[in-house]
């Protein structure tokens, strides 16, 4: 049995024991207490989404054997370990979200309560080597207009040379697809992170990564 297989079926394993502890306690708890602990749930279950996995074994220590700084974008529970990931190999990662409760689950110390939108207030130009947006796409930055303004920011705060790693969900974002964005089309090319796929698509799941180099460092 391959380590993959091996992996692929504990996740399975657990995932059941899991379903089955909500259920037990959804029959014995108030349902306050219940719904706190089923939102736990679900964040430990979208830990084994293949897309997921795929961050955290394969994209992550890819940009953390860089040693670069970086701007992860947007905070949930699920990601809490991410700052240690990406700082694993002596890099400093960096967080920023809107919403000042999630907070708690950003970067230790450098964390930034805010809109990506206005990044720009809070770093100077051509500040990071890597940007990692996932899941943001379809979840708050919507427009075609919002999203080649977040593209902008990127512009502005990464390096020449420097990684935008872009995750969002084929049935979230319906106007125009991010690799049609005119932003991105601009000022980035597709290119392979350490060997792996510049667009990385997954069986079963909506979910996709493209990975991209800047070739342009804008001054406003």
């Amino acid at each position: 049995m391959s380590d993959n297989t091996s992996r692929n079926l504990a996740s399975h394993r657990k995932s059941k024991l899991l379903k089955g502890s909500v259920l037990l306690m959804r029959s014995i708890l108030p349902v306050i207490v219940y719904k706190k602990l089923r939102n736990v749930y679900l964040m430990q279950k979208m830990r084994h989404y293949p897309d997921r996995i795929y961050m955290e074994r394969e994209l992550i220590p890819a940009i953390a054997r860089s040693r670069g700084k970086i701007l992860f974008v947007g905070c949930q529970y699920i990601t809490k370990h991410y700052p240690a990931l990406f700082e694993m190999d002596g890099g400093e990662c960096w967080t920023i979200d809107i919403d000042p409760s999630v907070a708690r689950w950003g970067a230790p110390g450098r964390h930034v309560i805010g809109s990506f939108q206005d990044a720009r207030n809070h770093w100077p130009v051509a500040s990071f080597d890597c940007i990692v947006i996932s899941g943001v796409f379809g979840y708050g930055i919507n427009s075609k207009e919002d999203q080649n303004e977040a593209l902008r920011v990127c512009s502005f705060l990464l390096k020449s040379g420097g990684w935008l790693i872009l995750g969002w969900n084929k049935d979230k974002v319906n106007e125009v697809k991010p690799p049609a964005l005119s932003v991105l089309q601009r000022d980035y090319r597709p290119a392979s992170l350490e060997g792996l796929e510049h667009r990385k698509r997954f069986a079963g799941s909506t979910h996709v990564y493209h990975t991209f180099v800047s070739t342009r460092a804008l001054s406003n």
